[in-house]
Order: C-alpha cells, then sequence, then structure tokens
C-alpha cells in the first residue's frame, strides 16, 4: 500500500507568527460545496472574521467570501502569540461548530488552506483588489460594493 505524501503548501522554515506580514489567505469549504450561496452561514463566517479583527487578534483589510471558498487578507494581531496557521485553525474551528450545530453542515471547511506571504514588492491595493473582484470575474456582481459578502474592512497598508 503506497501513502499519498500531501503537497507542502507553506513556506518551508518561514515563522508565521511574524506580525510584519500581510498574509492573502484562501480557505475552502469542504469538497467545494456552495454552503455560502446561504447567507445565514456567510453572516456566520463575515461575522466571526470581524469580530477576531475588533479584538485585535488580526488586522483584516478585505475579505470576500465566494459560494465555495474564503479570500482574506489579513496581518495577526500584535498581542496575538500564535501562528497564522493556529488561527485559522481556531476560526475554521469555532466556525465549523456553529454550521454543525446551527445548519447541520459536517465539515465546513477543507482540512487545509493556502496562504501567500505578501512580499514587500509586491502590491497590496491589487492583491486587495483581486479579492474584492471575485464576485465579479465570476458574474456575481457587476461591482465587487453589489456583492454582499466582499468588504473592504480596514485601509491597506500601503
Amino acid at each position: 500500500m503506497t501513502i499519498k505524501k500531501r503537497k507542502q503548501i507553506h513556506l518551508k522554515n518561514f515563522d508565521y507568527r511574524d506580525k510584519s506580514f500581510v498574509y492573502f489567505v484562501t480557505i475552502c469549504a469542504a469538497d467545494k460545496q456552495s454552503y455560502f450561496n446561504d447567507e445565514s452561514i456567510g453572516k456566520v463566517v463575515i461575522d466571526e472574521l470581524i469580530y477576531r479583527d475588533k479584538i485585535k487578534e488580526i488586522k483584516l483589510y478585505c475579505l470576500c467570501l465566494m459560494p465555495n471558498h474564503l479570500h482574506v487578507l489579513v496581518s495577526l494581531g500584535e498581542n496575538y502569540g500564535k501562528s497564522l496557521n493556529n488561527w485559522v485553525s481556531t476560526f475554521k474551528r469555532y466556525t465549523s461548530k456553529i454550521a454543525r450545530d446551527g445548519f447541520n453542515i459536517k465539515p465546513l471547511w477543507q482540512f487545509n488552506f493556502y496562504d501567500h506571504v505578501v512580499r514587500k514588492e509586491e502590491s497590496l491595493i491589487e492583491i486587495a483588489e483581486y479579492i474584492l473582484n471575485n464576485p465579479v470575474r465570476k458574474g456575481l456582481a457587476v461591482e465587487w460594493t453589489e456583492y454582499p459578502f466582499a468588504k473592504l474592512v480596514d485601509n491597506i497598508p500601503v
């Protein structure tokens, strides 16, 4: 029996506790299900992100919750002493519990997530525009501002 090795999707030897970096994170729904077409489930996810920004676990710059995945542009909060992986795991665990208990959805999220550590030479504005315009590219809205789950939360640090 051959065990398939998972592809490494995070940077090897990178300190994901570093608060000086901005991260472009994508989290996919389990089996690419379109759970977030249901606005009440989508609201749970968005409200939790906004709450975690408010308590300063993260600095949330923008987000877009598509029918089957979530994009966020974030950095870790100054007093958050754990890694990006830990933060994403905690966020997924909490929203999964609500989805299971309130909507009978199990599992809500795929096992892993994708991150991109934004380098200094990259444009945060271009990445934010990419995130916010996702529903426009997919034909879900004419302007990103019309899409209920695309939000510019805080000023982009340029």
